[in-house]
């Protein structure tokens, strides 16, 4: 009975001291310091505030339209229309600000809740899509944009917050963080795969049916005879279609301008469709200060050099083919690009090269361009159509609108 007494006391005794020593451990386990938690929010709440704004200007300027603000364009280098209307600046449909507006609020829920570590691991991703957005911008695009580098310095505040919060606690592991940087490393590569995938075919345009229904037509004859009537005197050098057609659609365009790529396929449609009743003509105005004096910012670096070898391929007969594989991809082009364009639709490279270097087809762009400046014209694309200037891109149903109004209109003379 002693000896069983004893050995009671005895187990009493190690339960007590493993209880203490546990207990001992968890208060050595000191809770992760504030500080990281407060950086993060508050750097994902800034984040919150300007991709949201982004957004905003997203929307208002549609699918493909030039983005409006006041700090998008404030030298040759910083330059929102360039990276914020390129192709890159959309994921699956969407403008990518939107999706960073999204994780910057999940950032936020989640630094108020227990999963640190799911914390961690978004806070890295989304400083490893920064360097992603970064290389895309300065490399690629060569352009940068305000809005974004604001939030590089963002991500680069929550990444310090996630590191700091790594420090000050256990929440993952060496192996874990391995994996994690391994993973971020393929996302990031997978994304840019198939963005290049995306890059060479250009996003449709909607689909331009011969006999569309009318529904907006009563909306929009009302606001296409509200606009001013012009006068182009300019001579029509770049033409498609009949002289006698009933609608002359007279396009003043910039190389490096998005919707005027996408403007290039509508009309390509809706020539298709109405072969006899539609005439296109192509006018160059470069948003570009190194030939258009009359811009009061630089807005498509590049764009008077593309306009130049258009012309020069129009020397040789080949210059709607030349445009249209400006228009493709769309860049800060290169004398190499503008020459490798020029070889891949066999081009006498030397006469090719002899019209860039005398510069003799700058007197024909400046033409465009003054004829533009005296109509009125300062945005693109802009179209002149029977004499009325109407600015941006109409849309399939607006333009089988107004082919009715001018048949209209004729059947009445």
């Amino acid at each position: 009975m002693v000896i069983s007494v004893n050995m009671s006391a005895k187990k009493s005794k190690t339960l007590r001291r493993g209880t203490t020593r546990i207990e001992a451990i968890r208060s050595a386990e000191a809770p992760p310091q504030r500080w990281p938690l407060l950086t993060i929010r508050l750097c994902a709440a800034l984040g919150l505030c300007l991709a949201a704004y982004i957004s905003i200007l997203h929307y208002q300027a549609g699918a493909t339209g030039p983005i409006e603000s006041p700090l998008c364009s404030v030298g040759t280098a910083i330059n929102c229309n360039d990276v914020l209307g390129s192709m890159y600046a959309r994921l699956f449909g969407l403008p990518v600000a939107f999706w960073a507006a999204a994780t910057y609020a999940a950032l936020l829920l989640l630094s108020f809740s227990s999963q640190l570590g799911l914390l961690v691991l978004l806070c890295g991703w989304t400083f490893a899509f920064s360097l992603y957005m970064a290389g895309v911008s300065f490399l690629v695009l060569q352009s940068a944009c305000l809005f974004c580098l604001s939030l590089y310095a963002v991500n680069t505040g929550i990444l310090i917050g996630a590191i700091a919060l790594l420090r000050s606690s256990t929440i993952m592991a060496g192996r874990q963080l391995g994996y994690s940087l391994a993973g971020y490393a393929v996302l990031v590569g997978g994304l840019g795969w198939w963005q290049i995938q995306a890059r060479d075919p250009m996003a449709p345009p909607p689909a331009v049916a011969a006999n569309s229904p009318q529904k907006a037509a009563p909306d929009y004859e009302r606001y296409y005879n509200s606009r001013p009537v012009v006068t182009l005197r300019g001579a029509a050098r770049h033409t498609k279609g009949p002289a006698q057609a009933v609608i002359t659609i007279s396009e003043f365009a910039d190389f490096r301008c998005p919707t005027c790529a996408q403007a290039s396929e509508v009309l390509k449609q809706v020539r298709n469709n109405h072969p006899n009743d539609i005439r296109v003509v192509f006018h160059h105005y470069p948003l570009d200060q190194a030939c258009n004096s009359g811009l009061s910012r630089q807005v498509h670096t590049g764009a008077c050099g593309a306009a130049f070898a258009a012309e020069c391929a129009a020397e040789q007969g080949k210059f709607w083919e030349y445009a249209d594989l400006l228009f493709v991809d769309q860049k800060v082009y290169t004398r190499q690009d503008l020459e490798t364009y020029a070889g891949a639709l066999s081009l006498d490279i030397g006469r090719f090269n002899a019209c860039l270097d005398t510069g003799r087809t700058k007197l024909h762009v400046q033409e465009d361009i003054d004829e533009a400046s005296r109509v009125g014209i300062k945005a693109t694309p802009s179209l002149v159509i029977n004499g009325r200037l109407i600015e941006g891109l109409p849309t399939a149903e607006q333009f089988a609108a107004l082919l009715e109004i001018e048949k209209r209109q004729l059947a009445k003379q």
